[in-house]
Formats: structure tokens, C-alpha cells, sequence
């Protein structure tokens, strides 16, 4: 069951195993962009910020990426402790769209509101002591 209009989604590399990306959309939102969008795990930031790239995997008719799993609020959550830090290089992407959104449309949303206090303060201490 979604939680507050949110789906997650596991992102796995189509030729890979290991899991790229923890996603969240909202199918229900009121803004048809908002609905179209795809925000992605940030976990050294504690937030999830519309990603145009994985948005615009997320719509394609074929020639996938990633392989977009709907997985529960409970598996997010696991999904999202376990998940690597984002590259310079992807957080640089993501701030620089060239498809699917316009600058203004890269927002976030912080980890607490989307999975809860208690993933927010393992992300948060996991910045404070790198593993």
C-alpha cells in the first residue's frame, strides 16, 4: 500500500544485480508533471530529489536502464539503509537536466517525510560515521 500518494521502486541495472536506485513517484499527485516524475534516494543528504534521467527510464517503451520493481514501504525502507552514496557525478546530473524537467522542477522531499524518522536518523548517522 502506497503510503501518502507515494510508490517505491527498487531500480536495478537491466544486465545487472546490484540495485542502482531507491525511487519514489506519485501516480496521484495533482500536477500531471508530478505525476510523470521520479525522485531518487540521496542517502548522504537524507532526501529524495526528482531525477529527470531515471524519470525519463521510467517512461520509456523499451531500451530500459534500469528494471523499475514496485516493492512496499517496508522493503523501502530496508532497501534504503542498504543503498551506496550517490556519485558527484550523478548528484551533478541530476542538478543539470536536459530532458524530461526543467530546473525548476528538480525538488526534493526530505527521507522522514517519504520513510520515516527512523530511516532518516540511520541515514543520518551513517553521514556522521562512514561505514
Amino acid at each position: 500500500m502506497a503510503k501518502d500518494g507515494w510508490e517505491f521502486w527498487r531500480l536495478t541495472r537491466v544486465e545487472g544485480s546490484t540495485v542502482d536506485w531507491l525511487a519514489a513517484t506519485r501516480p496521484e499527485a495533482r500536477a500531471l508533471v508530478d505525476q510523470r516524475k521520479v525522485w531518487t534516494l540521496i542517502p548522504n543528504r537524507s532526501t529524495f530529489l526528482a531525477n529527470w534521467f531515471v524519470t525519463e527510464d521510467h517512461h520509456r517503451a523499451s531500451d530500459f536502464v534500469w528494471t523499475h520493481e514496485n516493492i512496499d514501504i517496508v522493503e523501502a525502507r530496508q532497501v534504503a539503509v542498504e543503498m551506496p552514496n550517490v556519485s558527484a557525478d550523478d548528484l551533478k546530473r541530476m542538478m543539470s537536466p536536459t530532458a524530461e524537467l526543467t530546473l525548476e522542477q528538480i525538488d526534493r522531499y526530505p527521507v522522514e517525510k517519504l520513510l520515516g524518522k527512523r530511516v532518516a536518523n540511520i541515514l543520518s548517522d551513517r553521514r556522521v560515521r562512514p561505514y
